[in-house]
């Protein structure tokens, strides 16, 4: 492969994910915090000073800033660069498994934007944005339906999110049965169909596989640093899930 004719693609592929990061780090804010999400400009929520565009280049603001605001000091959370650096990793990552910046990238791009910005409101708040969940649901037909059996796929995306949705459900009940509270929330077990719809049945068993670990791992995370025994579940779901569509051979590791 020729460097000099693919870094130009790979570099543009990382600047829309910084661009669409900004993005996502604002609607994750607003919809964590019950804001308008498009009806006004960004804003300071330290000092209410109005954002204007020095304030808001992807990465490069956060970093000459020194994390902090620009009109108050108030600190800015690290949570900003590093959801902007995730997504521009995911669109990187979509741009080498799609070939380059077509259809197949804006799709994966587009789910990388929910996955990412779902993620971090259930970090900060708990839980998962159903309108982030419909995004990711409407694109997975637009990403299974387009081979040449179409039924096939329709098929396999409705047995995927049946079994990977009644297991969420299972859980959630059983643990309701046997330990009188929820083992997983309803926006986890949406998430988990909405999984089954982009992956379909046989790479279900990997995924439980990578989705339990990174939840043990997350697990151990939140409670050594003091946030308590209950995790959100969510980030690690949707790990998982791009993981094995940037690499689907891992889905065939159990099947």
């Amino acid at each position: 492969m020729d460097l000099a004719s693919v870094w130009p693609g790979a570099v543009l592929a990382c600047v829309l994910g910084l661009i669409f990061g900004s993005f996502a780090t604002m609607l994750a804010h607003r919809l964590a915090h019950g804001g308008d999400i498009l009806g006004r400009r960004s804003a300071c929520p330290s000092c209410g000073a109005v954002l204007t565009a020095q304030d808001l280049v992807p990465l490069l603001s956060w970093l000459v800033m020194r994390g902090r605001c620009r009109h108050c000091a108030a600190p800015i959370g690290w949570r900003y660069p590093a959801t902007e650096l995730a997504c521009a990793l995911a669109f990187l990552a979509a741009w080498w498994v799609s070939g380059g910046l077509g259809p197949g990238f804006a799709m994966l791009a587009g789910l990388a934007v929910a996955l990412i910005a779902m993620s971090a409101v259930d970090l900060e708040q708990g839980w998962l944005p159903d309108p982030l969940q419909m995004v990711a649901a409407l694109l997975a037909p637009a990403w299974r339906l387009t081979g040449d059996d179409p039924s096939a796929a329709a098929l396999d995306m409705a047995l995927g999110a049946a079994v990977l949705g009644g297991a969420g459900l299972a859980v959630r009940w059983g643990f309701r049965l046997l330990r009188g509270r929820e083992g997983f929330g309803l926006g986890d077990v949406k998430l988990l169909a909405v999984a089954g719809l982009w992956l379909g049945l046989a790479p279900t068993p990997m995924f439980l596989v990578l989705g339990g670990g990174a939840g043990a791992l997350l697990a151990l995370i939140w409670r050594a640093t003091g946030r308590g025994a209950e995790f959100p579940l969510g980030p690690a779901l949707a790990s998982a899930l791009y993981l094995l569509l940037i690499f689907p051979a891992l889905g065939g590791l159990l099947a």
